[in-house]
């Protein structure tokens, strides 16, 4: 990538109101914010890895390797905000990014947005800013969206954790604009706190009961052939393992015509993105497989992102043809067993979108997660609030579905499936996936 940038808005923030004395709002640095491209983000990359040091909260989706796969793999325009404090005689310290694509909301109201996470494969959407800085750098960057004359004026801010310091710094940049912010709906997902010093392991917190099944899990498993616990990390590895995961994912249900091409093989553009940005983040140290094998074969393998102090969990997949024996959750804990070890990580986020998926039932802790919506019209705006209430709509709408989805149709469909599985001959051994 070449490192030019396009330079569309700039603009000073609006100091907060000051009740000291002259010479001390003097003395404060000047924050500004920039609309650039993702060649010009990558460019900074030294500048980010600083950023990421001392950040409020990681967030691995607001890498430079996900906004190069943007930029090279997709069609999508990619606005990259970049936050910057200036101080006279010394260089301009980066002190916020946020990556947002023009989209529509998801109740598909013809109204354009700016939106964050990107797309389907990114999974919090929150800005990286500077934790002493988070107010002003957020500031910044909603005065130069609401001064840009090509981009909307309402943001989907959406997978926003609740439970840290941007969220509040998201309501006070609002507030001080006098925009509108609109909660539309909160959830909570799973993740997996480092155990504090003294404690035991992370499985710790996993029931008796539980690990004794676990156990004969895998007992049962090395019956059948050598099983290892294999990890993926240098660049070279992680690609192979990549492509083996794409394949371990498209022959499961996810695979099947039935589920309209929910394999991310399936979806040539998402795809290309997704192997563009693995590819990327292993390049960087921010990716990572990790593989149960059976004689040689992966029958389980999980995808693991990072960013500063902070891992998520981006994708899971198993061979289905082993599914009574749980090879998922095995691969599970035998990865959290270890991924706290040289004390590096303070957190895994599941990436769950709620506490329904499987890895609810291993891992104890939640982080509540939130969609916005942010119109940064002072008083806000008609259409601002028509997109507000069509998203409440949609979204609850949605719920019921799912809620009775879970409830009366899966359970029948998976008795079905059971009594036809018992009157036909067994077949060769299938591969498949993990909800996520």
């Amino acid at each position: 990538m070449d490192s030019s940038g396009d330079f569309r808005g700039l603009h000073l923030a609006d100091p907060a109101p000051d009740t000291g004395a002259d010479a001390t709002a003097a003395s404060r640095p000047a924050v500004s914010a920039e609309i650039a491209t993702a060649p010009r983000f990558r460019s900074l990359a030294l500048l980010w890895r600083r950023l990421v040091q001392r950040c409020a909260e990681p967030n691995v989706f607001m890498e430079p390797a996900v906004a190069g796969a943007m930029y090279t793999a997709t069609e999508t325009p990619l606005h990259v905000l970049l936050a910057w404090s200036h101080r006279s005689g010394e260089e301009s310290e980066l002190i916020g990014v946020w990556l947002l694509v023009i989209a529509r909301p998801s109740s598909r109201l013809p109204i354009r947005t700016l939106e964050a996470p990107c797309n389907s494969l990114t999974f919090l959407g929150s800005p990286v800013l500077d934790r002493d800085r988070a107010l002003e750098a957020l500031s910044a960057m909603l005065a130069v969206v609401a001064d840009d004359p090509a981009l909307p004026k309402l943001i989907c801010a959406n997978q926003i954790a609740t439970d840290g310091s941007v969220y509040p710094a998201l309501l006070g940049a609002v507030a001080r604009r006098n925009g509108r912010i609109v909660e539309i709906e909160r959830r909570q997902r799973a993740r997996l706190d480092a155990p504090a010093a003294g404690q035991g392991a992370p499985s710790s917190v996993i029931s008796a009961k539980r690990r004794a099944e676990l156990r004969r899990h895998r007992k049962r498993l090395a019956e059948r052939g050598a099983l290892r616990h294999v990890s993926h990390r240098k660049p070279d590895e992680v690609s192979a393992a990549f492509r083996a995961f794409l394949d371990l994912e498209a022959a499961g249900w996810k695979g099947r015509k039935s589920r309209r091409g929910r394999a991310i093989r399936q979806a040539p553009p998402l795809c290309a993105f997704a192997q563009t940005m693995i590819a990327g983040l292993a390049r960087d140290g921010c990716a990572g497989i990790e593989a149960l094998h059976l004689d040689g074969r992966p029958i389980a393998m999980n995808v693991w992102l990072r960013s500063g102090r902070t891992a998520f969990g981006w994708k899971m997949a198993y061979d289905e043809a082993y599914a009574k024996w749980g090879p998922g959750s095995l691969l599970m804990e035998m990865t959290t067993e270890t991924v706290f070890a040289d004390g590096t990580l303070d957190v895994i986020d599941s990436c769950n979108r709620d506490a329904s998926a499987t890895l609810a039932q291993l891992w104890p802790e939640r982080r509540e997660i939130a969609d916005l919506l942010i119109d940064v019209t002072p008083g806000g705006s008609a259409r601002g609030r028509l997109t507000a209430l069509a998203e409440r709509l949609f979204r609850q709408g949605r719920g019921v579905a799912r809620r009775t989805y879970k409830a009366h149709v899966k359970p029948v469909y998976l008795r079905l499936l059971a009594r036809l599985g018992t009157q036909r001959p067994s077949a060769a051994p299938r591969q498949g996936t993990t909800e996520r």
